[in-house]
């Protein structure tokens, strides 16, 4: 089978599973593990979890770790033909629950899948609980089986989860009309005891102490328990009582109706006795935010969509994830795209998407033309983030050389005094910039270099420059222009039977996961693409909101992090 067909293959079984294909599926097709790993080194594919592979030329999925998780219960299974209620599949449940929700679920929390029979796993990052799961408690986001809002509330509670972020997720969803306070309330009234309330009380005072220890509230009736009439009789319920407005709740809070919309927009510069003024109003009306009737008179679509080009071979997936975390917390759900053509064509694009009220706002990571004008002069909710060209290439912050200097002063504070360098294309502004501090700061700090070996990104290219490298050429330190290029440095050292550390010292760039697992595990440069993506996004979030733009520079934003590839020159 040509790699032309292998590809064929692997996209035909990923076009259904979010871009990702498992080893096992891909066996099904007749293709073997050394063709994946061919594919991996040619950049086709992408490792992204044990037996999991995404192909490069898809967009990274949202909830990336959640559906790797979820694919490999079930491995040799497409996931459309994945029943939720099958022996060996399962459902995202507890906090990643609420991550898909979109409903206060951190990233860095494992994964957590409910699973009906009884399975273990090594993956010290996924967490598997076992119980029954009814169809109704079941729903699909994005082609995943989540549990249900309400029945994720009953799972955190029953893992006694903490209070606080059980509370934000309770508020989060209520306030999005996700679930009814009031049917959920009996599911959890026998949890009340465990979070220090008494025996006797209902499901709704829980629920509203849960709310008040995240520091929010919710719009329902603190009792939980209908109002009596003076003379002691129950009042009669009226569903045809008529929904409390926002000007009712500001007349009886004493304050305008504005400064309730700020409060239920959580202001975090409200004063406190307000808030609480507010939050005894609300709550004394049952005041609930008609949400469907917002999104029709604001046409929002609460959704932000981050545009890539299309079919690009490289992902930056942190940055993604800073960006995609700050919207979250913010209230939007994020679409990333590729778009085709150059920059005046993703341009007509990008106002397509705003205009057909498609997203909100839009985050590009490659130039749009002068779409994202002068902020000060009301320019469309776009914001560029000016980091990467048309090919995704690295410019700007992102190409900083610099650190080539410090490896290199490492590396000589330890006795090294010839070095080599392994570069990158030179088609990219940051491998000419490393190339170039590599070259200047060898002569500045009086050091000594055998020369720059001409790479091309690759494995192959670092493989072959250490298969290449004279035995008397007294070189005791490689710096490779990034990750993947020291993995080939290092296995063309350990074919020659060099070792390293012990007679070869080397260095990589971008702190790729995999240089955490490799014997030895590689020396590298971390750059805090997160925090860029993160900062990006609040940017476009203060333009959508008509705040001040926060700063977007981000300190520290390269740090040495010296693993089990580097250490003393040899005696």
């Amino acid at each position: 089978m040509s790699q032309a067909d292998v590809l064929r293959a692997l996209d035909a079984r990923a076009a259904g599973q979010w871009g990702l294909v498992t080893t096992a599926q891909a066996k099904l097709d007749g293709v073997q593990g050394v063709q994946l790993l061919r594919l991996e080194r040619s950049g086709a594919l992408e490792s992204v979890g044990h037996g999991v592979y995404r192909l490069a030329a898809s967009p990274p999925p949202e909830h990336l770790r959640i559906k790797v998780a979820w694919l490999r219960l079930d491995p040799g299974t497409p996931a459309r033909d994945r029943r939720a209620d099958g022996p060996r599949s399962g459902v995202v449940s507890h906090y990643s629950a609420c991550a898909v929700h979109g409903l206060g679920g951190r990233p860095q929390d494992p994964v957590e899948l409910t699973v009906s029979s009884r399975r273990t796993t090594r993956d010290e990052t996924v967490v598997l609980h076992r119980a029954r799961t009814n169809a109704e408690d079941i729903t699909v986001v994005d082609g995943l089986p989540v549990t249900t809002v309400p029945r994720t509330v009953v799972d955190l509670l029953e893992v006694r989860a903490d209070a606080a972020r059980a509370g934000t997720f309770v508020a989060e969803a209520a306030a999005r009309g996700l679930m009814r306070v009031d049917e959920l309330a009996p599911r959890v009234a026998a949890f009340a005891g465990a979070y220090g309330l008494p025996a006797e009380a209902s499901g709704a005072e829980l629920l509203h102490v849960l709310c008040e220890r995240a520091g929010r509230s919710l719009p329902v009736r603190k009792a939980g328990r209908p109002a009596a009439k003076a003379a002691g009789t129950k009042a009669a319920p009226n569903p045809e009582r008529k929904r409390p407005t926002i000007w009712e709740v500001a007349e009886r809070a004493g304050v305008s109706h504005q400064t309730v919309s700020r409060f239920l927009k959580n202001d975090s510069g409200m004063k406190p006795a307000t808030r609480a003024r507010i939050e005894r109003a609300v709550t004394e009306l049952d005041y609930r935010p008609n949400l469907m009737a917002r999104s029709m008179r604001t046409q929002q679509s609460h959704r932000i969509t981050i545009v890539l080009p299309e079919l690009s071979g490289f992902v930056p997936i942190p940055l993604l994830r800073g960006a995609s975390s700050a919207a979250h917390e913010a209230g939007y759900m994020t679409d990333v795209v590729g778009l085709e053509g150059g920059e005046s064509r993703r341009a007509r694009s990008v106002l397509s998407l705003l205009e057909t009220r498609q997203a909100d706002g839009v985050l590009s990571l490659v130039p749009l033309g002068d779409l994202a004008g002068d902020r000060d002069s009301g320019r469309l909710p776009v914001v560029v983030l000016g980091e990467y060209d048309d090919n995704l290439q690295s410019q700007g912050r992102l190409a900083d050389g610099r650190p080539a200097e410090e490896i290199l002063r490492h590396l000589s504070d330890q006795g090294h005094r010839r070095f080599l360098h392994v570069a990158g294309s030179q088609d990219w502004a940051s491998a000419r910039n490393r190339r170039a501090v590599y070259v200047e700061a060898v002569e500045r700090l009086g050091l000594d270099s055998y020369g720059v070996v001409d790479g091309d990104w690759s494995v192959r290219s670092g493989y072959e420059a250490a298969r290449d490298l004279p035995a008397d050429s007294g070189v005791t330190a490689v710096l490779a222009a990034n990750d993947y290029v020291a993995l080939g440095v290092l296995r063309g050292f350990q074919d020659r039977g060099v070792r390293v550390p012990e007679e070869m010292s080397v260095f990589g760039w971008d702190d790729e996961e995999f240089t955490r697992y490799f014997s030895p595990s590689i020396s590298t440069v971390h750059i805090n693409k997160e925090e860029v993506g993160r900062r990006s996004m609040l940017s476009l979030l203060a333009l959508l909101r008509g705040e001040p733009e926060p700063t977007s520079e981000v300190t520290n934003l390269f740090h040495l992090v010296p693993r089990g590839s580097s250490g003393p020159v040899p005696r």
